[in-house]
C-alpha cells in the first residue's frame, strides 16, 4: 500500500512539474505580448506626436509665406504637406488594429488631404489655419485614446508579472510540499499499524452501540405500529358512529389504549356556547371533572391552545375539577372546521407517565384531530339533514318532508286501520297584503302563521309549508269530528293573530282551509292532496275564512 502511494505520488509529481513548465511558458508568452504591445502603442504615439510637429510647420511656414510673400515659404509647406499625408498612411497602418481609432484616422486623412489642396491654390493660403485645427484635433484625440490604451496594457503587463512571479513562488511551494508529502506518507505507515489497532476497539464499540441503537428502533417502531393500528381502527369505529355520545363514548375506549396510565375526561360546549357538558371519562381520576362548567373555567379554552400544567409550572390552574386541581395534567381545546367544539382534559398520576405523553405528541394530536373531525362531521351530517327538510323562512317542514310523512302516516293509518286528515291552508288575500305592506311584512306574516299553526297541534301532528302563502297539516288518527274541531282551532288561532302581533297592518289576516280523509276521500296521497285542495279552493270562492271538507258544506265558527 505506501509502495503504491509513493509511486502515484511520483506519478502526480512529474505531471505537476510538466504541467507547471506549461503554465510558466504560456504566462511568459503572454507576457511578452503584452510588453510587445506596449511598444506598439508607444511608437503610433511617436507617430502622433511625429504629425503634431509637421502640422505645426505647416501652420508656421504659411503664416511666414502670408506675412512676407515668400514662395519658398509655401513650397516648404506643401513639402510638410506631403510628409504629413506619408505619417498620416503609416499612422493608419499601426492603428489598424484599433477600431475606436477609425474615425480619428479618416478626419486626419481628410483635414490632410484638404490641406494639401489648399496649399497648392494660392489663392486659398487663409483657409490653411482652418484645416491645421482640424488636424491637431484629431491628433490630440488619438494621443488622448493612445495614452489611455498605453495605461491599460502597461496595467495588464504589470499584473501579468505580478502573477508570474506569484506563480513561480507557488509553484516552488508545491514542489516542497509534494515533496513533504512524499517523506510523510513514509511515516504514515509506521502510524498505520497502531491505528489499526486502536480502530477496531472503537469499531467493536461502534457495533455494540449500533446494536443497541436497533433494538431501540425495533421497538420504536412496533410501538409506532401499534399505534397506527390502534388509530386505523379508531378512524374505522368513528366512522360508524351516529351520535355524539357514541363519538366520545368510543374515544373514551381508545384513549387509554394509546396512553396507557392516564385519566381523562371529555366536555362539549352546547349550543348556546355558554356552558361545558361532560359526556365521557376513562380510568380512575383523583380530581373529577364537573358535570357542567362554564368555557371560562379551563384555561385551555380561555387561552385557545394546548395547556400542560406540571408542579411549579404555573399558578393558574383550571377550576372545573370538583376537588382540587390533579398535579400533573394537561387540557386540549377540541376544534375542527375553524370552531372550538369541547375540551380533552387528561390527568397523569406520575411524572414517567407525563414525559411519555410528552414525547408522542404526533399521536395524541391525531387522537384530538379524529375525535374532533368526527364530532363536526355528525354536527355538520345534522345541520344538513335538517337542512334539507326544513324551510328556511318559517322553520316547518318542507314540501318534500312533506310527501315522505304523508306515505309513512297514510301506510301506517291502513295497517293499523285508523283515521287520517289532511289540511290544506292558504293565507286569504295574501298577495294584495304583499303589494300593500311589502314582501318583508309578508314574510312576517308568513312567520307568525306557521308559529301560530305549531303551537295549535297535537305533538304527533306534521305541520309543512307547502309553497308560497299555502301550509299543510297531517294528522294521524283522527276522526271526522275530531279533525273539523281542529281545523276550526287553527283558523280561529290565525283570526286573533293581530291581537298578538300588536300591529294594526296584520289585524286582516285570515286562513281558509281544506280537510281531507282518510278513507273517505282517498287511499292514496295524492288524491288526498287533490281532495283537501280542491276543498281549500271551495272555501275560498266561498268567502275565505272558513273550513270546507271535502264534497261536503263547509263550516264557520264566529
Amino acid at each position: 500500500m505506501p509502495i503504491t502511494l509513493i509511486i502515484l505520488a511520483a506519478i502526480g509529481a512529474v505531471c505537476f512539474t510538466i504541467g507547471a513548465g506549461i503554465f510558466l511558458y504560456h504566462n511568459d508568452r503572454r507576457l511578452v505580448s503584452a510588453r510587445e504591445w506596449i511598444e506598439h502603442t508607444q511608437e503610433v504615439l511617436l507617430s502622433v506626436q511625429r504629425a503634431s510637429q509637421q502640422t505645426d510647420r505647416i501652420e508656421a511656414e504659411t503664416k511666414w509665406s502670408i506675412a512676407t510673400k515668400d514662395a519658398e515659404s509655401v513650397q516648404a509647406a506643401q513639402r510638410d504637406a506631403i510628409r504629413l499625408q506619408t505619417s498620416t498612411l503609416h499612422l493608419k497602418q499601426l492603428v489598424s488594429d484599433n477600431r475606436n481609432q477609425d474615425a480619428n484616422i479618416q478626419e486626419l486623412l481628410s483635414c490632410t488631404s484638404a490641406l494639401t489642396r489648399t496649399l497648392n491654390a494660392p489663392g486659398e493660403l487663409d483657409a490653411v489655419k482652418a484645416e491645421t485645427l482640424r488636424c491637431r484635433q484629431a491628433l490630440a484625440l488619438m494621443t488622448e485614446q493612445e495614452n489611455e490604451l498605453l495605461g491599460e496594457r502597461t496595467a495588464t503587463s504589470s499584473e501579468r508579472s505580478q502573477m508570474s512571479v506569484v506563480t513561480e513562488l507557488s509553484l516552488a511551494a508545491l514542489s516542497l510540499a509534494a515533496i513533504a508529502v512524499l517523506f510523510s506518507l513514509l511515516a504514515r505507515d509506521a502510524l498505520f499499524r497502531a491505528r489499526i489497532a486502536r480502530q477496531w476497539l472503537e469499531t467493536n464499540r461502534q457495533l455494540q452501540e449500533s446494536n443497541r441503537e436497533l433494538a431501540q428502533t425495533m421497538t420504536a417502531l412496533e410501538q409506532h405500529a401499534k399505534q397506527a393500528t390502534l388509530l386505523a381502527a379508531f378512524r374505522d369505529e368513528l366512522q360508524l358512529c351516529a351520535t355524539l355520545s357514541e363519538v366520545y363514548s368510543s374515544a373514551s375506549v381508545r384513549f387509554p389504549q394509546l396512553l396507557p396510565g392516564t385519566n381523562g375526561a371529555f366536555a362539549v360546549i352546547n349550543n348556546s356556547r355558554d356552558t361545558v357538558e361532560k359526556l365521557a371519562t376513562w380510568g380512575n381520576p383523583g380530581s373529577v371533572v364537573s358535570e357542567i362548567f362554564t368555557p371560562n373555567a379551563c384555561c385551555g379554552l380561555r387561552g385557545g391552545q394546548v395547556r400542560w400544567r406540571g408542579p411549579g409550572e404555573s399558578e393558574i390552574d383550571c377550576s372545573h375539577f370538583v376537588g382540587p386541581p390533579p398535579d400533573r395534567y394537561v387540557c386540549i381545546p377540541l376544534a375542527a372546521q375553524g370552531e372550538t367544539l369541547g375540551v380533552l382534559s387528561i390527568e397523569c398520576p406520575t411524572e414517567e407517565i407525563a414525559s411519555e405523553i410528552g414525547n408522542r405528541p404526533e399521536t395524541l394530536r391525531q387522537l384530538v384531530h379524529l375525535t374532533a373531525i368526527a364530532h363536526a362531521s355528525l354536527e355538520l351530517r345534522s345541520k344538513l339533514e335538517n337542512q334539507s327538510i326544513r324551510d328556511s323562512l318559517t322553520g316547518l317542514f318542507n314540501r318534500h318532508f312533506m310527501q315522505i310523512a304523508l306515505d309513512r302516516e297514510l301506510a301506517r293509518a291502513i295497517r293499523r286501520k285508523n283515521g287520517l286528515a289532511v289540511f290544506m291552508i292558504d293565507v286569504d288575500h295574501f298577495k294584495e297584503f304583499n303589494d300593500r305592506f311589502s314582501h318583508a311584512a309578508g314574510d312576517t306574516v308568513l312567520r307568525e302563521v306557521a308559529k301560530t299553526l305549531q303551537g295549535a297541534v297535537r305533538a304527533e301532528d306534521v305541520v309543512c309549508r307547502y309553497g308560497g302563502e299555502e301550509f299543510t297539516v297531517i294528522l294521524p288518527e283522527i276522526t271526522e269530528n275530531h279533525a273539523m274541531e281542529r281545523a276550526e282551532n287553527l283558523r280561529r288561532s290565525v283570526e286573533s293573530l293581530h291581537s298578538n302581533l300588536g300591529s294594526d297592518i296584520y289585524s286582516e289576516v285570515t286562513v281558509s282551509i281544506g280537510v281531507a280523509l282518510f278513507p273517505a276521500h282517498g287511499n292514496v296521497s295524492d288524491s288526498l292532496l287533490r281532495q283537501a285542495d280542491a276543498a281549500l279552493y271551495r272555501a275560498k270562492n266561498e268567502g275565505r275564512n272558513r273550513t270546507c271538507i271535502s264534497n261536503d258544506g263547509f263550516v264557520k265558527m264566529a
